[in-house]
């Protein structure tokens, strides 16, 4: 018996390096069905020797230990954890001023990611958003784009889901697929206030929020013999029309309603980086979003439309540790034009535009920032930024985890903070935003954007200005 053991304390070190010492590197699923074998030997063991027994429930303590390592490495977890208080401080254009302040919320993104083979990996981001001792839910938090991304309840939203699917590795031209919902969220360049690496693939200028879709991405750098050079070409779907009918079991897309067409869009994207800074990001993209509608919460035919198309062209550089100088520094254009329908939804208009109206617009929209760090290991950091958006200018951050969608602004934002790094995974900021508004309607479709006019109407609910005071914490691990 005492053979056996000694049998079984072999077979354990043969699978705690077996990765090592094979040729063919054996997978976690094999290891695991021999240490289940492995188990069963314990089991007869124990059952047929009671001396020894506290070396076999070593090596059985040694057996659960391997398992559970083997089935992590499987699939790997980490976790981003935000708590605000925001101050806010809100004018009309009536001069009506609100203000709502010791908001507190938290948000919790729990991540996942496998490498399932060499050439795949999947990746996951489960999400919670709520308001302090509430249950408030967000008017649109219904909005594919924004679910996870708004505050609303304690639900937790799939907010990514996506594999990652590479091929020709060694090839001169490497492409990989992703399919599944995108890492379209807090893109490039709010690392920067986050204090942590690019989180998502767009300009965060003209995309923020959840979506779902696929992307090619081809690695150009052997061919143009430039280093971290890709180029992209994406599909995603905007709005997905689906109705269940009341006499048919098993729904499916367009089940009845063929006057709302879905909205598509489409995207090609250069990724590059500025000549001899290694640390730097430049990004040039075009856009087309296809039949846009003008409410995904609206299923009614009489009333929902498809409002037209629009193009959206952009523009992005940004530097990180620029010479050493612990200097960081981004910009971003942003540039749209429409090609408006006749559509018009409800008394608010049609794309851009006032009921009657189908005029194509254009709009664009500029974003500036630098962080500088300062203090032994930089701890301590200082950022200022500033946007500008033009009358008509509209963008894809609905879903923004900023709940001011600041980039949306017709009008100027601006705002500064200083921020204490505790450590790698911990970081404090305490900030100031200030939001001056041209016209209505940021961050909307619908509708022509308005001057903001006292004797309008609707004077006493369009927002003149908003301010906020905050205090964040970022958990990233």
């Amino acid at each position: 018996m005492g053979n056996k053991i000694i049998l079984s304390s072999l077979m354990l070190f043969s699978l705690l390096h077996a990765q090592e010492v094979t040729a063919d590197k054996p997978t976690i699923e094999d290891l695991i069905k021999e240490i289940q074998k492995l188990k069963e030997s314990i089991k007869e063991l124990k059952a047929a020797q009671k001396e020894n027994s506290s070396y076999i429930e070593e090596v059985d303590e040694h057996v659960e230990k391997t398992e559970t390592r083997l089935l992590q490495d499987k699939l790997k977890f980490g976790l981003d954890f935000k708590t605000n208080l925001d101050n806010f401080s809100k004018k009309y254009a009536s001069g009506r001023v609100v203000k709502n302040n010791n908001i507190w919320s938290n948000k919790l993104m729990l991540n996942a990611k496998a490498d399932i083979t060499g050439s795949m990996k999947f990746y996951a981001r489960l999400s919670m958003y709520k308001y302090w001792g509430s249950s408030y839910v967000h008017p649109y938090s219904s909005y594919d784009n924004m679910q996870g991304r708004v505050p609303a309840d304690s639900s937790i939203y799939v907010e990514r889901a996506y594999l990652d699917w590479f091929f020709n590795k060694d090839g001169i031209l490497p492409f990989a697929v992703t399919i599944g919902r995108q890492p379209s969220g807090d893109g490039p360049s709010f690392q920067f206030k986050d204090n942590t690496m690019r989180k998502a693939t767009y300009s965060a200028l003209l995309y923020d929020g959840a979506a779902d879709g696929i992307v090619t991405t081809f690695n150009l750098s052997k061919v143009l013999k430039y280093k971290k050079t890709y180029l992209r070409f994406g599909y995603a779907k905007g709005f997905g029309y689906a109705e269940t009918a009341n006499d048919v079991g098993n729904a499916y897309i367009g089940a009845s309603n063929n006057d709302l067409k879905d909205t598509n869009v489409y995207g090609i994207f250069l990724d590059t980086r500025v000549p001899y800074l290694h640390n730097s990001l430049v990004q040039v993209s075009y856009s087309k979003m296809k039949d846009i509608i003008a409410n995904p919460l609206d299923g009614s035919a009489m009333t929902n439309k498809n409002l037209g198309d629009m193009d959206i062209y952009g523009a992005m550089v940004e530097i990180t540790n620029l010479k050493n100088m612990n200097l960081d520094l981004f910009a971003h254009y942003g540039y749209i034009k429409t090609d408006p329908n006749s559509n018009t939804y409800l008394r608010y208009g049609g794309l851009l535009n006032s009921p009657g109206s189908s005029a194509s617009k254009s709009g664009d929209a500029i974003w500036l920032g630098a962080r500088y760090g300062f203090g032994e290991k930089a701890k301590y950091k200082v950022g200022l930024e500033y946007n500008h958006g033009s009358k008509n200018w509209v963008s894809l951050t609905q879903g923004s985890f900023d709940v001011y969608n600041k980039l949306a602004t017709r009008g100027d934002a601006y705002e500064a903070y200083v921020m204490y790094v505790a450590n790698r995974y911990v970081n404090i900021r305490l900030g100031y935003i200030k939001i001056d508004y041209d016209y209505t309607r940021s961050g909307w479709f619908v509708g022509e954007p308005l001057p903001l006019n006292i004797l309008s109407p609707s004077a006493d609910y369009d927002l003149k200005s908003l301010e906020s005071a905050y205090l964040k914490m970022n958990v990233n691990f």
